[in-house]
C-alpha cells in the first residue's frame, strides 16, 4: 500500500501535536479551580498549616527552601520607635522579603537560654517598623503576634496563608543587651513552584506517565490505574467487542431482508433496551437475578480467596486452588454486569450498521455484482458489508477507546471498582492528581483509536487508499 508509511508518520506527528494540547488544556483546567488538592487537609485538626505545606512540596505543587538567621541579620531598634515598647527592655528586628506569598514559614528558635521573648508580624506589603505595636490594647493599625510560650519548638509563624514579608522581633528583659554573635535560628519556608515551571513538570510528568500520588490514599497514582484498568477493560472491552460481533451480523441481515418480521422485532427490542436508563436496568437485573433467583452475585467484580456464603466456591464448588477457579470467579461475577451492557449498547451497533448497508446497497458495484450472477452471500458479505463497515470501523474503535472510562453509574450499582467508580471518587474528594491522570488516559486512547481507525479505512476501502 503505497505511501502508508509516510501517511502513518505524518498521522502520529498529529497525534503528538493533539495529545500536548490536549494535556495542556487539563492543566489549564486544573489550574483554573480554586483552591488546590492540600485545601481540605486544613480541616484536619492533626496537621498544622506546615505539614499540609511539605504535602504540597511532595506533591510538586510547592517548592521548600531551609535558611538560618543570625545575629548580623538583627538591628537593633530603639525603644521609642517601637509602639507599647518597655523601657527596661532591649529589641532588635528583622525584616524577611520571601518575593512571593509562603504557604507556610516555620522558626525554630533555640534560644531560651537568653531570656529572650519573640514577637512576629507578617504583612502582604512592607510596613515600617515603626507602625506595629506591641500593644494588644493599641489603636494601631498592625499589632505584633506573641509567640515567646513557643521558644525552644518549632513555630508556625503565620497562621495557614503567611504574606510576603514576615517581621521577626527578639524582646530581651534587659537594658542595652547585646544580642548573642551564637544566636542561630532555624527557618524552613515553602512557596509555590512558579507557574511556567508547573506546566513544564505536567507536561513531563504526563508524557512519562509519573502521575503523582493521590491525596486520597497516598498511593501512586500509576499505581491505582494499573490496578483498575484491567477491571474495566475486561467488563467494557469484552462487552464492546461482543457488541460488535453480534451486531454487525444482525443489522447487515435485516437491512438486506428489509422489511421483513426480522428487521422489525430486532429494532424494536434495540430500541427498547437503548430508550432504559442504564442504573435502572441494571438494578431490576440485580433484584431478579441476584437476590430473587440467586444466579449471579450481587456486586463486586471477585469473590478472591472468600469461601463464606455468597462467594464463587460456595455457590459453584469451585474453590480457591482449583487450576480454572481465577477464570470461573471472573466470569461468574461478569456475567450480570455483561448483560446489561450488551443489551444497552446493541441497538446503537445494529441501527448504524443497518443504515450504513442501505446506503451501500444502493451503489452501482452492487447492481454490477448481482448482474454478474454472483451468490447473495458474496454481494452480501464481500461487496456491501465490506464497504458499509467504515463508519462502524470509526464507532468500534472509539468505543473501545472510551471503554477504559467504563461507565460510572454502572460501575458503582454493580459495585464494580473499576476506572469509571474511581474517577468519580476523585473527583467528589478532590483527588486531582488521579482524576487528571484519568482524564489523560482516556484522551490518549481516543487519539490512539483514531490513528488505528484512519489505518484500517485503507484496508477496508481502496478509494480511501493513498496513492
Amino acid at each position: 500500500m503505497a505511501g502508508l508509511g509516510p501517511y502513518v508518520v505524518k498521522r502520529l506527528i498529529q497525534a503528538v501535536i493533539t495529545l500536548f494540547v490536549v494535556t495542556s488544556i487539563v492543566w489549564a483546567l486544573f489550574e483554573a479551580m480554586p483552591g488546590d488538592p492540600t485545601d481540605p487537609f486544613y480541616a484536619n485538626p492533626n496537621l498544622n498549616p506546615g505539614d499540609i505545606a511539605k504535602m504540597a512540596v511532595q506533591f510538586g505543587l510547592a517548592e521548600e527552601h531551609h535558611g538560618y538567621l543570625t545575629a548580623s541579620d538583627f538591628k537593633l531598634i530603639p525603644n521609642s520607635q517601637l509602639d507599647g515598647a518597655d523601657p527596661t527592655c532591649t529589641y532588635y528586628y528583622h525584616l524577611i522579603d520571601f518575593q512571593r506569598h509562603p504557604r507556610a514559614v516555620v522558626f525554630n528558635f533555640n534560644i531560651s537560654k537568653y531570656g529572650v521573648s519573640i514577637y512576629i508580624f507578617s504583612s502582604a506589603k512592607k510596613v515600617p517598623v515603626n507602625e506595629i505595636s506591641l500593644n494588644e490594647e493599641s489603636t494601631a493599625k498592625y499589632k505584633w503576634a506573641d509567640y515567646s510560650s513557643l521558644v525552644g519548638r518549632a513555630i508556625q509563624t503565620a497562621g495557614v496563608l503567611p504574606k510576603r514579608y514576615t517581621y521577626v522581633l527578639l524582646n530581651f528583659s534587659k537594658q542595652n543587651a547585646q544580642i548573642p554573635q551564637d544566636l542561630n535560628i532555624a527557618m524552613m519556608y515553602v512557596v509555590d513552584t512558579p507557574l511556567y515551571v508547573r506546566y513544564v513538570e505536567f507536561i513531563k510528568d504526563m508524557f512519562t506517565f509519573n502521575f503523582g500520588i493521590s491525596i486520597r490514599t497516598n498511593q501512586p497514582v500509576r499505581e491505582i490505574l494499573a490496578d483498575r484498568i484491567p477491571r474495566t477493560l475486561l467488563w467494557f472491552g469484552t462487552a464492546t467487542i461482543l457488541v460488535y460481533l453480534i451486531g454487525i451480523p444482525i443489522g447487515t441481515y435485516i437491512a438486506w431482508r428489509r422489511g421483513g418480521v426480522a428487521e422489525g422485532v430486532a429494532i424494536g427490542t434495540s430500541l427498547f433496551f437503548y430508550n432504559m436508563p442504564s442504573f435502572w436496568l441494571g438494578l431490576v437485573f440485580i433484584w431478579i437475578f441476584s437476590y430473587t433467583l440467586g444466579w449471579t452475585p450481587i456486586g463486586g467484580y471477585a469473590s478472591g480467596n472468600l469461601t463464606g456464603p455468597g462467594s464463587t466456591c460456595a455457590k459453584l464448588g469451585i474453590c480457591p486452588g482449583n487450576p480454572i477457579y481465577p477464570i470461573v470467579d471472573y466470569g461468574w461475577h461478569l456475567i450480570l454486569p455483561l448483560l446489561v451492557i450488551l443489551l444497552l449498547g446493541m441497538a446503537g451497533v445494529i441501527l448504524l450498521q443497518r443504515t450504513s448497508m442501505l446506503e451501500t446497497m444502493g451503489e452501482d458495484y452492487i447492481l454490477t455484482a448481482k448482474a454478474k450472477g454472483l451468490p447473495e452471500k458474496v454481494v452480501r458479505n464481500k461487496h456491501a458489508r465490506r464497504n458499509a463497515m467504515l463508519p462502524i470501523v470509526t464507532s468500534f474503535v472509539l468505543a473501545f477507546s472510551y471503554s477504559i472510562g467504563g461507565a460510572v453509574i454502572l460501575e458503582q450499582i454493580f459495585s464494580y471498582y473499576g476506572v469509571g467508580y474511581t474517577y468519580l471518587t476523585a473527583l467528589t474528594t478532590q483527588d486531582f492528581f488521579l482524576a487528571g491522570a484519568s482524564l489523560y488516559i482516556i484522551s490518549l486512547l481516543v487519539i490512539i483509536g483514531n490513528i488505528i481507525a484512519d489505518i484500517l479505512y485503507g484496508f477496508l476501502d481502496p478509494r480511501v487508499r493513498l496513492q
